[in-house]
């Protein structure tokens, strides 16, 4: 996990750049470039960890390939600390109240990532993920979520099934992502609410599942039966984003 004490390894050049750009919650400690890299994007790197007055160090092949645990670093690895869970109350207390994307039981970093990166293409107010069962702050959930943790809240619950009851006290709207819903492209969303989706295969759990006030569905060619959980999510978001801006 990384937390306001320790530290962890962010690589990839557009990622590292994100995370430049973002706000001094997210505080890049220190950057490591190999020796030799060089464009456009490297440059902006550089001329930001200048501004901000971040160390970094030109190294070798095997020393960067280590940090990124032989991952495709693209001659970039950047330390970075000072990331930690939203606050629930504080997102609902903001301006931004609605959507909140709800995941139920998704373990793995690289789709906990696409999905804060979804998240934050259409202004959803946080993400939220429960205790256990699921992915967590992480040097491969910050990568793969392209800087997006700097924009968008990452809340992490004790129990969804309850969370969900609290949301519907607060008004909430909660919607789930299921294959037996009703067709999002054809389905009318209140406003606030909240989208649930959960693991590829294994879906909602059931007590999450009965919780929710609808269950919504995306209706492929049927060559396939389903979409993984962070392209269901990008859909979504924008089919209810679709008709909040008609």
């Amino acid at each position: 996990m990384i937390n306001n004490s320790s530290d962890d390894f962010v690589y990839g050049r557009q990622p590292v750049l994100e995370l430049l750009r973002a706000p001094d919650k997210l505080r890049v400690n220190k950057l490591w470039l190999l020796k030799g890299v060089s464009g456009s994007s490297v440059e902006d790197i550089l001329q930001l960890a200048r501004e901000k007055g971040v160390v970094f160090q030109w190294v070798h092949r095997d020393r960067i390939g280590q940090m990124s645990k032989g991952a495709n670093h693209q001659g970039v690895v950047a330390r970075v600390s000072g990331v930690d869970y939203g606050s629930l109350e504080d997102v609902l207390c903001s301006k931004t109240r609605s959507p909140l994307v709800l995941l139920d039981g998704i373990e793995d970093p690289h789709n906990l990532g696409a999905i804060m990166r979804n998240a934050a293409f259409f202004h959803a107010a946080a993400v939220v993920v429960p205790r256990w069962r699921s992915a967590g702050l992480s040097g491969a959930v910050l990568k793969a979520s392209a800087g997006a943790l700097a924009k968008v809240p990452l809340v992490q619950v004790t129990n969804m099934a309850q969370t969900i009851l609290d949301l519907k006290k607060k008004d909430y709207w909660v919607y789930g992502a299921d294959m037996e819903g009703e067709s999002c492209d054809c389905f009318s969303f209140n406003d606030p609410f909240a989208l649930v989706i959960g693991a590829e295969g294994t879906g909602l759990h059931r007590l999450v599942k009965e919780r929710c006030d609808a269950l919504v569905s995306i209706r492929g060619s049927g060559r396939m039966e389903s979409l993984n959980a962070s392209c269901a999510s990008g859909v979504l978001l924008y089919e209810i984003g679709k008709e909040h801006r008609a």
